[in-house]
């Protein structure tokens, strides 16, 4: 553990981002569920910030796929990879919502406010309705925005390094005890 109580991934997490610049993609993460039929679901979505020390906050939508395989399964798996630091992240735990949200809706800009005023995920899109696309101002907290906090349970961090890669593992379990285990 590190003095502030943070795991050590957390440094090792944040010295990859640092390395990765202020890209945007250096927030874009790849979320694994498992659908009501038991077949893997992959998305990327946008990491948002930690909860807690080992806690990641996604936003979503309440009409998205994703909400009915978490809500049958909220076992899931993020990862994160980092081209500059060739570091590669696997994060398992577990989703959960947040009830609290109204000040992550209150961080958004108000391009991204309006994007929640959108028809539901997956629609076909109404090519008459252009006006569905405009950016508004001052737009309530929509039913459909939705805040998932990811409790992190084990973090597996694949450095390809050369000669040798190098991997390491964290488990809550052991108290976030780093292990270097076989690339």
């Amino acid at each position: 553990m590190l003095d502030n109580n943070f795991p050590s991934w957390r440094q090792d997490l944040k010295s990859s981002r640092k390395k990765e610049g202020k890209s945007p993609s250096s927030r874009w993460v790849q979320l694994a569920t498992v659908s009501e039929k038991n077949e893997p679901r992959l998305r990327t979505v946008v990491f948002r910030g930690w909860h807690k020390d080992t806690s990641m906050i996604i936003f979503t939508d309440k009409r998205s796929d994703k909400i009915g395989h978490l809500k049958s399964n909220p076992n899931a798996e993020i990862l994160w990879f980092f081209l500059k630091s060739k570091s590669q992240y696997r994060f398992k735990g577990k989703i959960h919502e947040l009830s609290y949200n109204e000040n992550y809706w209150d961080s958004l800009s108000e391009k991204s406010k309006s994007s929640w005023y959108w028809e539901s995920p997956g629609e076909k899109i109404n090519p008459k309705v252009e006006s569905a696309y405009e950016i508004l101002s001052n737009l309530p907290k929509p039913e459909n925005f939705v805040v998932l906090n990811f409790e992190i349970d084990s973090v597996d961090l694949l450095k390809l390094e050369k000669p040798i890669h190098k991997r390491y593992l964290w488990e809550k379990i052991k108290k976030w005890e780093k292990i270097e285990i076989n690339p």
